[in-house]
């Protein structure tokens, strides 16, 4: 009974995913692609916040107004940059630095330092201005306006964060 609680069935994992390729399940869940494929085949146990959250995306899907507006890029941020611009690179401003960090290794914008760390050693300045040359970075923006909507806070708290600093972004629903 213990085990039921902890983890969902594969039958049900199913059903809710409704057809969707594994690329795609995995950027709804916010995992990889890995590991629902470790689901699929029966190799890793799929824990029930996955089947849960599979629940509410369903059950919002199904709620939805048909005319409900897609927020575009121009809406307010939910993320507002909290480093300063690199005067290095005038044509790429914080806010494209958090959304380049943001979608592709969110797990660096749990302090400034980490954050800075990662964006001079691998060179995202020069990735951005690329993707800006290819016509790419647009794509990049509008994953993290949605992605930034539900930035997790936990990556704060605990023992581990005392003494790191800042965040690399502020939260843009309150008042700085």
């Amino acid at each position: 009974m213990f085990a039921e609680q902890l983890h969902g069935g594969l039958h049900e994992f199913l059903e809710l995913t409704g057809g969707l390729s594994i690329a795609e399940i995995a950027r709804k869940l916010r995992c990889c692609s890995r590991t629902i494929r470790n689901y699929v085949a029966g190799r890793s146990p799929i824990p029930w916040h996955r089947i849960e959250l599979l629940r509410l995306l369903a059950l919002d899907a199904r709620t939805a107004p048909e005319n409900q507006t897609v927020p575009t890029p121009s809406d307010e941020p939910a993320a507002i940059a909290n480093i300063d611009p690199d005067p290095a690179a005038p044509d790429v401003p914080p806010a494209e630095l958090l959304a380049g960090v943001g979608v592709y290794a969110p797990h660096f914008l749990s302090s400034r330092r980490s954050f800075a760390l990662y964006v001079r050693g691998w060179n995202v300045v020069e990735k951005i201005r690329c993707a800006k040359r290819e016509g790419r970075f647009s794509a990049v923006l509008a994953r993290w306006h949605e992605q930034a909507v539900e930035l997790p806070r936990m990556w704060r708290s605990g023992r581990m964060f005392a003494g790191i600093g800042p965040p690399a972004y502020v939260d843009g629903k309150t008042d700085l």
